[in-house]
């Protein structure tokens, strides 16, 4: 009866990965100029409770811990923790730390399990994740506001909703697409990371399936025209595809050069705010490390602590550095860079020894990439998710060694 309801309960933990049906909360300290900061409220999510019933079956079943993943874990919030003995605004950073709790011993009851038959239950409920969000994102497009599914967590806008991501291609504007994230470049993350993972497990199910699922996670990537992860995207699947598939590639490549040149030459004339609000964000990030080098002002204490200087464009910019190893150096210092280093360089430290290389070793390089550009993996819930959905899945070498020759370049 307990593993019937645990396997259930992991399906829905793994399809309701990308949603954030939530309630929030609104304490004074998740307030900043009398406006509500999503970033800073204490929030219940759907997720959040599927997780908590998996944990308790699963320790009911008196199970065998993975103690290093545990062991890494717990040092991890050790060093988040410490950086809050000094901050200005505890509440907001024991929101952070109860939300990356909840995320990490989901990835404990991962690195926990037989991992080969954890593959052919997680598979397909993350193939219905991807299929279903890109099926969103595309209706959304077309439509150029939101469906109205709230209950999986989807916000209500438009095209004119002031502050909204926008694509202007020659004069036509297009909403680029969020499906049930907070913003098109979490949602485009979560795709390219979520594909490549499905298309290694895929390599011995059914074709079509796994053709189906890429395709409409490329379209989707594509179409939230996030310059990091098509960029991330390509080099990616340049490197792992048959070369027979290149020529296609090559192909695509070539036809969607028109909108793929005019997003990326945005930056540097009509698009150079995002430009100049991340570079300032990087100095805001540098000089709080320069001040505050050993435990930083506070995990989830970056935005209340520059909410009084950053200025910016018409209105305040109240985000994170879109980088998180700067985002940690800033708000938990050198120790919780430390702990953050450990943790996601520990699975890749012993992936290099092996040969051939696992195949989680790419999910990593895409997390890293993108996060040297972005906040989501370590600021919004299903951007922590993944994280540790990847970090849980990397502790079984003898599975990651998997069917990765099968993709590689021949």
């Amino acid at each position: 009866m307990l593993i019937r309801l645990e396997r259930v309960l992991l399906f829905l933990v793994v399809l309701f990965l990308p949603t954030q049906l939530g309630l929030h909360f609104w304490p004074g300290f998740s307030f900043i100029y009398s406006l509500k900061i999503d970033y800073l409220s204490p929030t219940l999510y759907f997720w959040d409770l599927l997780v908590v019933g998996l944990l308790l079956v699963w320790i009911l079943r008196k199970p065998k811990v993975n103690k290093v993943a545990l062991n890494l874990f717990l040092f991890f919030l050790l060093t988040l923790g410490a950086s809050l003995l000094g901050a200005a605004n505890i509440g907001a950073g024991l929101v952070r730390l109860e939300q990356y709790m909840l995320a990490g011993f989901f990835g404990i009851f991962l690195a926990s399990q037989d991992l080969k038959s954890l593959l052919g239950k997680i598979y397909l409920p993350l193939v219905l994740g991807i299929i279903g969000e890109s099926l969103l994102a595309i209706l959304q497009v077309i439509k150029g506001e939101t469906l109205g599914l709230w209950i999986l967590g989807e916000r209500t806008f438009s095209l004119s909703t002031p502050g909204i991501a926008k694509f202007d291609f020659y004069g036509w504007q297009f909403l680029r697409p969020y499906g049930t994230f907070p913003h098109p470049n979490a949602l485009a993350g979560f795709m390219l990371v979520a594909v490549i993972l499905v298309s290694f497990w895929g390599a011995k199910r059914a074709r079509m399936t796994l053709l189906i699922t890429t395709v409409l996670a490329g379209l989707t990537i594509f179409l939230t025209v996030s310059r990091t992860a098509i960029l991330a995207g390509f080099i990616i699947f340049v490197v792992l595809l048959k070369r027979k598939w290149l020529i296609f590639v090559t192909i695509i490549t070539f036809i969607l050069s028109p909108v793929l040149f005019t997003r990326f030459f945005s930056l540097l004339n009509f698009d150079n705010l995002t430009l100049l609000r991340r570079e300032e964000l990087v100095g805001t990030a540098w000089q709080i490390f320069l001040k505050h080098p050993v435990f930083g002002v506070g995990l989830n204490n970056f935005i209340p602590t520059v909410a009084s200087d950053l200025t910016v464009g018409p209105s305040r910019f109240l985000q994170p550095v879109h980088n998180i190893f700067l985002l940690s150096l800033s708000e938990t210092g050198l120790i919780g860079l430390i702990g953050l280093i450990s943790l996601i360089g520990f699975p890749i430290f012993r992936f290099l020894k092996l040969h051939p290389i696992p195949y989680t070793l790419y999910p990593w390089l895409i997390i890293i990439f993108l996060g040297m550009f972005d906040h989501y993996f370590l600021t919004l819930p299903q951007g922590y998710r993944l994280l540790f959905l990847v970090w849980g899945l990397s502790f079984s070498p003898r599975l990651n060694r998997g069917s990765m020759i099968k993709y590689s370049r021949e």
